[in-house]
């Protein structure tokens, strides 16, 4: 078995971080509640719009790194693959190697390489298993390079991709839960729920 997993908003939550920073630069009220993707509509229709949302991003993932949070249930998903040598895993990722209108200029790949070190996970993915590609179409071609058996992705336009290899099993993890359904994408809210789907006899 060949894991193949996506990155930002699959293995790393941004909820909170992207909240606490957006209140500091005053974009949304102090009081304001929400998730990532709420956050983003809010922004983008505010006076502000999609410049600030751009320079948000470009922060959060990369001087704000350190506040993300990892998915409940991800590392132990992650740790039970480690202790069964015939599955491999792997981190592809479409991510940019620097954040819009980031003035520091900080390599927003070696902040996610580094956020993975300080959640422990470089001790169950080893690091020439790690990949992150400028463009869709070359994550989606290291995907196929891998010959990735299956790949969990937040981005139903990476799975639903006609590029997409056909014999890769695709899951959806989708923690905000929708009522739309995909052919041929299995589709999950939370970690658990995806670890005993590959896992069905060793739940816990």
């Amino acid at each position: 078995m060949r894991i193949g997993i996506d990155f930002d908003n699959t293995i790393v939550c941004y909820d909170e971080v992207f909240c606490d920073v957006a209140k500091r630069w005053k974009l949304v009220d102090q009081n304001y509640q929400g998730n990532k993707h709420q956050l983003r509509d809010a922004i983008w229709a505010s006076s502000e719009g999609d410049l600030a949302w751009q320079r948000l991003q470009g922060k959060v993932y990369g001087e704000f790194m350190p506040n993300a949070k990892l998915f409940t249930g991800c590392k132990d998903f992650l740790i039970f693959c480690h202790a069964h040598p015939e599955i491999q895993v792997y981190i592809v990722s479409h991510k940019s190697e620097y954040g819009h209108y980031d003035e520091k200029r900080i390599n927003l790949r070696d902040a996610a390489r580094q956020w993975l070190s300080d959640n422990g996970l470089l001790k169950l993915i080893p690091a020439e298993n790690i990949f992150f590609e400028t463009t869709r179409e070359e994550k989606i071609a290291r995907i196929h390079a891998l010959h990735c058996t299956h790949f969990i992705d937040d981005l139903i336009e990476v799975l639903g991709s006609p590029l997409f290899p056909p014999t890769v099993q695709r899951f959806l993890f989708q923690p905000q839960v929708s009522n739309e359904r995909y052919d041929g994408i299995k589709q999950y809210s939370n970690w658990i729920e995806i670890k005993n789907e590959f896992f069905p006899h060793h739940t816990t």
